[in-house]
């Protein structure tokens, strides 16, 4: 950590975090390219003599670089601090998704499935949207329109009727006759 605190870091300058990668890759490669002072080798040249290969760039390493969102009942997933809207086509909203971030792009899974693949936001405090986000979802211009019931009609409840002598019977009482 400290070379880079002294070599790199030091009057960077960069618009986004894509342009600060893309800075950090060069000065990795221009440094891989200099004798190390512990080893006194050059680490490119190690590289080579060690047989060493890339990580895996597919599946093998995307299954591990899954994180977990949950989807807000309004079809967003939080991501990096930015708001992405999710397709409404499939119904996901309140339930927690897959999210795997590869070459800047989103992929989210929902039961195993691709949903949607989206373009990483290079700032944070951002809403996107998504154009099918709403589709299946009615306008509130539609839903205040609707016609509204005033009152509800209930059933009343069946009561069985008795004569008063019946009553008067009951208690012992007798009625004059």
């Amino acid at each position: 950590m400290g070379i880079i605190k002294t070599g790199f870091w030091p009057g960077v300058r960069f618009s986004d975090i894509d342009h600060l990668n893309d800075q950090a890759r060069l000065w990795c490669d221009r440094i891989n390219q200099k004798v190390h002072r512990t080893t006194l080798k050059i680490p490119m040249d190690l590289w080579v003599e060690e047989h060493l290969a890339p990580l895996p760039q597919d599946f093998a390493w995307h299954r591990f670089g899954t994180e977990e969102r949950k989807v807000s009942w309004d079809g967003f997933i939080s991501y990096d601090g930015v708001q992405y809207g999710l397709p409404s086509q499939v119904a996901v909203a309140g339930s927690v998704v897959l999210v795997r971030e590869h070459n800047r792009e989103l992929r989210v899974f929902a039961a195993g499935q691709l949903i949607v693949t989206l373009h990483k936001q290079a700032r944070s405090q951002q809403i996107v949207s998504h154009p099918d986000q709403f589709r299946n979802v009615a306008p509130v211009s539609a839903i205040k329109q609707a016609a509204k019931p005033l009152g509800h009609q209930i059933t009343a409840p069946q009561v069985e009727s008795r004569s008063p002598s019946e009553y008067d019977q009951l208690f012992g009482l007798e009625v004059g006759r």
